[in-house]
């Protein structure tokens, strides 16, 4: 399996404080059956969490070096899950965020609460000029959860869903859940991720049974495509076809 969200890039965000931490959290990912993860930290202007890409590649050689000495079969990528706000270009450009894999992909996150006025131009120009928008956990915000119609006017521009293993397990709240279950019965979602954000996760508990429950409300072919095929076609930079049941 191919994890696109996980916040393992230690001491630059809210994820893994050291390079202990994160070497035990690819452990146990390893032992649930992944093999490749996208290291996302956030990248939100205007506080802390803005390490630049020079940074992060340093922190990513790190990791590599002790996942080598110590035998943990996961490939890492470098990624960021960005904070929507109207100059991403100019950041891409000037080397501050970095897509997925240094892909056309990128993991792109909105307010948790209110709905910003422009995010759906922001998010228009993007694709116009050949960025592949990822989504970050669209059932967590609240304005999809109170009008999920609204979602399509994200899906219609092109944007890809990433839904989060946990949301199925009420980590996030009974809103979150009940708008996960029903983006993935119609097959709304294009890629898993796990949102890793520390080694005592619930998300290392709940994985199994939650996979077990997710193929459930599908199939088994649609959940491989969530956490296998998809995943690797963002890495490779293919295109992703849209599934509507």
């Amino acid at each position: 399996m191919i994890d696109v969200h996980a916040h393992i890039l230690y001491g630059i965000d809210d994820g893994a404080k050291t390079i202990e931490e994160s070497v035990a959290i690819l452990k146990q990912m390893s032992h649930l059956g992944y093999t490749k993860v996208i290291a996302t930290p956030h990248y939100i202007d205007n506080t802390r969490f803005v390490a630049n890409n020079r940074t992060k590649k340093e922190i990513l050689a790190n990791l590599r070096e002790r996942l080598q000495e110590e035998h943990i079969p996961v490939e890492l990528y470098l990624g960021n899950e960005i904070f929507i706000d109207d100059d991403l270009e100019q950041k891409m450009a000037h080397q501050e965020i970095h897509t997925l894999n240094n892909t056309n992909y990128i993991l792109l996150e909105l307010p948790m609460v209110e709905k910003l006025e422009l995010d759906l131009d922001i998010i228009y120009e993007l694709i116009r000029k050949g960025v592949k928008v990822v989504l970050a956990h669209p059932e967590r915000y609240v304005i999809f959860q109170r009008n999920e119609d609204l979602i399509e006017k994200y899906t219609e521009l092109g944007v890809l869903l990433q839904g989060n293993v946990d949301s199925l397990t009420g980590k996030y709240g009974k809103e979150a859940q009940k708008l996960f279950i029903k983006l993935l019965k119609k097959r709304k979602y294009f890629v898993l991720g796990s949102d890793i954000h520390h080694v005592n996760s619930s998300f290392f508990q709940n994985f199994i049974n939650a996979k077990k429950k997710m193929i459930h409300y599908t199939d088994e072919s649609y959940i491989e495509d969530l956490f296998v095929k998809h995943p690797e076609f963002i890495l490779m930079n293919k295109e992703i076809e849209t599934v509507e049941v």
